[in-house]
Parts: structure tokens; sequence; C-alpha cells
């Protein structure tokens, strides 16, 4: 191992090689999907595409796992190690390429935060769009490699990125899309946002197949004229008929609905405060923002009141039981602290994502419910975020607070929180990013997807050293 040390100290700078175990920890750990920390041999902190092709080479030649890594957010723990290896930082590689104000495109690389590229977009009159766990200081890149939800993919669906550049195993660069062709200006399609769909070899993949070392991500406008407007519901059934208008309307840029216990911890950051907004806030409320220009706007409120009148709810322009709920709510979704801000409540905050159809929400509820009775457990630690993605389809979530590792109450809630996932995959929840301990149970249903997955990474990674012991796509 020493020598391999050295050939990588000679790649990268021995400063850019991290042996210590104090330094490695934040690379095995810090995950809201209960996973135990993983500690890498070693990690490397490439400053070029070259570097880290010079590092595969050493990986490949030594039979030696690589992971990569973007941020020090390791989110549902995809760059936590499953097989010892060597940590690929790829932090160093944070330029911002271009921003497009025309087309509405930038072009970065995957060590650029949301936090970076935000205020960096906000000054072309732009926004880039945020995921609902992540926090700011997560890289961009990743977050939409990895198809983790954003707020806004009720309005704007879940193609985020347009083309990309990604080294294969082999050190080989390979280009998708405009990106691919050199005589082109831009690695976009400059008359439109035309995707390549090879990009969708690398979404999801955990980092299987590849690295990827640049990407051009969509903008949209940064609309000075915002709103924000609630609806409170007594369950989520009674939201179902009031969610498929709005989605007729499609007039809010981002929407979800969340019971109290979620939308409390949205709203707050400490646990006195969380307590107090569960006890106070509706059963379920409905989170519409609207942006625009003004008069665009003022036409889609009259639109969302006269359905509101029609169907016999409330729209409100603030909450009761938090009248700063609309600011506090912008600014987790302009700058998000994600789970990090969950974590300070109790101390660890994990999540249970999925998709369904709605008819299968209530039965869900009521079986997660009886599970959690059974383990003795307080319902109101456990919170529900549905993001309606598709007109019958939705992103659904079970978020559970919980005491920091290693606590008794961890190690409880860590039980309930496997059994509630068996028992949800096994009612036909559809886990569309197996992490954890999750990927042997949905592979087990589906036994032909699981076999040609595994051909498609022994083609692009005959070694198996790029990220082995997960396997998603």
């Amino acid at each position: 191992m020493e020598i391999i040390k050295e050939q990588l100290k000679a790649v990268v700078g021995g400063e850019h090689v991290i042996c210590e175990p104090e330094d490695l920890k934040s690379y095995a750990q810090d995950n809201i999907t209960f996973i135990p920390p993983r500690f890498p041999l070693l990690a490397v902190k490439p400053g070029s595409v070259e570097e880290i092709q010079a590092v595969l080479k050493i990986a490949v030649l030594n039979k030696l796992p690589v992971i990569p890594s973007s941020s020090r957010t390791n989110g549902h723990g995809s760059s936590i190690p499953s097989i010892p290896g060597v940590i690929i930082d790829l932090r160093r590689l944070n330029k911002i390429h271009l921003i497009d104000d025309l087309c509405r495109n930038a072009v970065i690389e995957p060590g650029v935060t949301f936090t970076e590229l935000q205020k960096s977009a906000k000054a072309h009159g732009l926004r880039v769009l945020t995921p609902i766990e992540l926090p700011a200081e997560s890289s961009v890149i990743s977050t939409y490699v990895e198809m983790t939800p954003l707020y806004a993919w009720p309005k704007y669906g879940t193609e985020s990125i347009l083309t990309m550049e990604a080294l294969l195993p082999n050190g080989e660069l390979l280009k998708t899309g405009m990106a691919a062709i050199p005589v082109m200006d831009k690695a976009y399609f400059p008359f439109g946002t035309m995707p390549s769909y090879l990009n969708k070899v690398f979404c999801g993949a955990q980092g299987t197949l590849g690295i990827v070392t640049r990407a051009t991500i969509k903008l949209k406008t940064d609309f000075k004229t915002q709103r924000v407007l609630f609806i409170p519901f007594t369950s989520f059934e009674a939201c179902f008929p009031v969610l498929k208008e709005i989605k007729r309307l499609d007039s809010p840029v981002e929407f979800f609905i969340a019971d109290a216990t979620y939308l409390a911890g949205l709203l707050s950051g400490d646990h006195e405060t969380f307590s107090s907004l569960q006890h106070t806030l509706s059963p379920q409320t409905a989170v519409l923002v609207l942006r625009g220009e003004k008069e665009q706007v003022e036409y889609q409120v009259a639109d969302l009141t006269e359905l509101a009148e029609k169907m016999n709810v409330e729209l409100l322009d603030t909450l009761p039981a938090d009248r700063g709920a609309a600011k506090k709510l912008l600014q987790e979704i302009e700058f998000p602290d994600g789970y990090e801000k969950f974590k300070r409540i109790k101390g660890y905050y994990g999540v249970i994502p999925f998709i369904c159809m709605t008819r299968q929400i209530p039965i869900f509820n009521r079986v997660v419910a009886g599970i959690v009775r059974s383990f003795g457990y307080d319902p109101k630690n456990i919170g529900a975020l549905l993001l309606p993605v598709e007109p019958s389809r939705v992103h659904f979530q079970y978020a559970f607070y919980t005491g920091p590792e290693g606590s008794e109450d961890y190690r409880a809630v860590e039980k309930l929180f496997g059994t509630v996932s068996s028992t949800l995959l096994r009612m036909g929840a559809f886990f569309s990013r197996p992490y954890g301990s999750w990927p042997g149970q949905v592979y087990a249903k589906a036994g032909s997807y699981k076999a040609m997955l595994k051909q498609i990474k022994e083609a692009i990674d005959p070694e198996n050293i790029m990220n082995p012991g997960k396997l998603n796509l």
C-alpha cells in the first residue's frame, strides 16, 4: 500500500493525499439512510481531468477500488465505501465554465456547490433548482446525477442535465450529446434544451460506471415576483382531488404537501420550536410557490383562489402557526439547509424515499402507523412529504427524527427503519434509488433486471474498480 500511496502523491501532490483516520472520517459517515461508518483506505484530491485519469490508471493496475465523491455531504451514502478503497475527492474541480444568460444553462465541474452556483446564477438574473433533502454545500452535478428529488420537479420534471463529460473506468473521456462535437461553440444545443439520453447511463449509477467531470445543467429565470400560498388539509386523502386540479393548472413552480412533523422540521432549527409547531400546524399542508412577472402571478393567484372556492378549501397567504413561514420556505428553497437542519432537531435524521400511486398512500400510512405502534415509538417523530411529480404517481417519503448515532433511541429507530422499508417494498412501493440495505431487497424482486445491470457494469468496468458493492441504474 505504501508504494501505491507514493504513486498517488506523485500524481496529485503529497498535500492532496489524505491518510489519517481523523481526516478520513468525513468520507465514512454523515448520511440519512442509517448506513454505518465505513472508512476508505485513503483519499486523493485531483485538480484536473488528467490527474483523475492517472489515478484511475494506478487503480486499474493494482485492482484498487475507487469511490467518486463530489462534496462533504454524503446524503444517502452513495460515496460511502462498500468495500475499502480510494476516495477520489472531486471538490478541487470547482470551476463554473459558463453561464449562458440567453439559453439559461450553466457548464460546471463536479466540485461546484449549490451555494456557489446560485450566487453566480443570480448575478445573471437566473437561479438553480435545489434538492429537498441535501444542504446547499452539496455538489450540483452529483445531486442531479443521483436523481435526488428537487423542489421544482412538479413543474419542470426530472431532467436537469443536458450534456456531460465522464471518465470511464479505463480513463477514456466520454462526451455526450452536443458536447461530443468538437466544432460546437457550446456543449449543448444553443437554440433550445435538447437532452442527450446517453446521460441516463450515468444517472443513478452511484459512481459505478464512471466519473462525471463536467456537465451542462439547466437554470431558470430568477423572477423578482414570488408568492407562497398554503392550503391546509386534515389528511393526505383529502388533498388528492385538489392536488389533481392544481397539477392541471400547472401554476406553482415549487409544490409539495407535508404533514405537520415534516413541515415543522422545515420551519424550525431546534427541538423546542419543532415540538411547538408540530402541535399547531394543520395535519397536512400544501405549499405552493408562484414565480413570474407580476401580472402573471396575479392571474395565477386568481385562478387558485377560484379553484379553492370551487373545491371548498382555504387558500392562505400565511400560516397561523408561523407568520414567517413563507420567508423561511423561500430561503430553504433558494439555499437549503437540508438534512443538516433536520439533524439539529434531535441528533439524527433518516429518510425512506420511494415512488407510488397516490391511491396507495392511505394504506401505506395505516400500515406504517401500525408498525410504529408495535415498536412503541412516538409517531410524532415521523414526518411525511409528498412531491406530485406526475399526474397519478408521486414521490413520497417518510422522515425519521431520532437521537444521535450510537444512542439507544438511534438503535431502536434503525430497526424500525429497516422494518418499514422492507414492508413498503413488499407492498409495492418503488425504490427507484436503492441505497444502503435496500438493493438486495429491490433486486430480489427483479432478477432479470439485476442480471442486465451486472452485464452493463462488467462491459464498462471489467476490473470492477468503480465503487464496487453498489449497483443501480
